[in-house]
This record gives structure tokens, sequence and C-alpha cells, in this order.
């Protein structure tokens, strides 16, 4: 694996909302163990460790799990 030793950054083909239409989204991944998310063509951009993006991906992935485990329970209780 490559180590980071400057900052990447590329755009995306993801959208989101923003006043007026939508915009792609830019990302930014720096040496340091962040991320940073902003609209195209704009200036703010907002920063996120490495670590906080993951811990959040195992949260919701945990609940998905949970949910469909819940469903299952449900679908099989109604039959």
């Amino acid at each position: 694996m490559t180590p980071l030793t400057k900052s990447v950054t590329r755009r995306t083909d993801d959208r989101i909302q923003w006043p007026g239409g939508s915009k792609r989204l830019v990302v930014t991944l720096y040496p340091n163990g962040l991320i940073g998310l902003r609209p195209e063509k704009t200036r703010r951009e907002e920063v996120i460790p490495v670590t906080h993006c993951y811990s959040i991906a195992l949260k919701a992935r945990v609940l998905a799990e949970r949910e469909a485990k819940r469903a299952k329970r449900r679908a099989r209780a109604k039959t």
C-alpha cells in the first residue's frame, strides 16, 4: 500500500442538493488522517478524521444488520 504523503483531491460523480440545483462532491484526503468534503466550485470544506468516518460506517452497518434481523423476526412471527 502506498503511504499518503501529500493531499489528494478527487471529484466524485455523486451529487448533493444545493440551492439552485445540485453539485458534485469533492473529496480530499490529507496525510494527517483527515478527509475533506465540499461541493464543487465552493471553498468551504467540512473536515472529519478518518477514524470518525470508520466509526460512523461501522455503526451504520451494525444498525442495518440489527434492523434486518428484527424485520426477519417480525416476518417469522406473522406467519
